[in-house]
């Protein structure tokens, strides 16, 4: 009988400090490989994404597709039921490792190793690593944006 008096106290008090405890956030501003973007998830319902970050600045149909872009306050996503990828263009989105817009893309590299491929274009450089990627100005050396998805999409297979 002491035994389960003992018992009923501890769930009781973990009971308690569970509900003392604050709730789960997000809202940190870090950029996690393959899902998420602060408190916007890859994966996250569109409902849900609207109901957290409210009405967009901008939406543009993606051609050819049921998806739509929703551009937001330093970073766009792609969407239609629910959240596809998240590109970031605001420097206050970082990696773990301090890794955003802005940073030099040998620190990148460094950060990352050798990326999965290397798609070179005009005026910018893509350094894909599956799940993230980087577009590198080839006239600063600078990172522009921040991408995730679940599978990047800028190596052919």
């Amino acid at each position: 009988m002491l035994r389960v008096k003992y018992l009923s106290l501890c769930l009781s008090l973990g009971l308690i400090s569970a509900c003392a405890s604050a709730p789960l956030t997000l809202n940190d501003n870090q950029i996690v490989p393959g899902e998420r973007v602060g408190d916007v998830e890859i994966g996250m319902p569109l409902k849900q994404l609207l109901a957290l970050k409210g009405v967009p600045q901008k939406t543009i149909p993606m051609r050819g597709t049921a998806a739509t872009t929703y551009v937001f306050d330093g970073f766009t996503v792609g969407a239609h039921d629910q959240v596809y990828w998240i590109i970031v263009q605001d420097a206050k989105f970082r990696t773990v490792d301090g890794i955003s817009k802005g940073t030099q893309q040998i620190t990148t590299r460094a950060t990352f190793g050798v990326p999965d491929c290397v798609v070179s274009k005009s005026d910018m450089t893509v350094y894909d690593y599956g799940n993230i990627y980087f577009n590198v100005a080839n006239e600063t050396g600078l990172v522009e944006q921040v991408g995730i998805m679940a599978k990047t999409q800028n190596c052919k297979t």
